[in-house]
């Protein structure tokens, strides 16, 4: 299977307001696959791992963790190293 990056500001022409952007323009067949994508996420069933996690109480333990970590100065720098 051919791998695309098909999220990239790239692949869309960009819409500026005031030197700000603000829309992206998108072919019909690119259109189409954004709509069975988002239809595709919306009307998923949940996995078993998440409903595991999520009546585990983890969920929720991880979440209080993450509350009370200090953000990352540079997360994309951290993120290359694992």
């Amino acid at each position: 299977m051919l791998a695309e990056r098909f999220w990239s500001e790239d692949r869309f022409p960009v819409v500026y307001e005031d030197n700000h952007p603000k829309a992206v323009m998108v072919d019909m067949e690119t259109f189409e696959k954004i709509g069975m994508i988002l239809d595709n996420l919306m009307n998923r069933e949940a996995e078993a791992e998440d409903r595991l996690l999520s009546s585990s109480g983890l969920l929720e333990k991880l979440m209080s963790e993450a509350w009370k970590t200090m953000p990352a100065q540079d997360w994309r720098e951290e993120l290359d190293e694992l």
